[in-house]
């Protein structure tokens, strides 16, 4: 497995200097349904140790710093591309080629 960097988000983490990227698992359960989605993001170090040791997630080194998986499994794609994405002024990280 190979994660990329698409070159928007490269230049974004080195203005908000963060090189961790973390991938996690958010349910929100009401009384009527149940909703689970991948949420990726980028987070600072306190969070990226956080994720580590009280968590149990594993760290992938790359080129442009580490992506923090979760300790369940996923499934991975043989290249998975993080990009940039932006909405109403608020930007995040997007992926592609990781599944639930």
């Amino acid at each position: 497995m190979k994660f990329t960097y698409e070159p928007a988000l490269l230049e974004y983490m080195k203005k908000k200097e963060r090189t961790t990227i973390v991938v996690e698992e958010v349910t929100s359960n009401n009384s009527d349904f149940e909703i689970t989605e991948l949420h990726v993001q980028l987070i600072d170090e306190k969070r990226a140790e956080y994720f580590k040791k009280k968590q149990g997630y594993g760290t992938v080194t790359t080129e442009a710093g580490e992506v923090l998986l979760p300790p369940f499994r996923l499934k991975y794609d043989d290249v998975v591309t993080f990009g940039l994405k932006s909405f109403l002024g608020i930007k995040y990280v997007s992926y592609k080629g990781i599944q639930k």
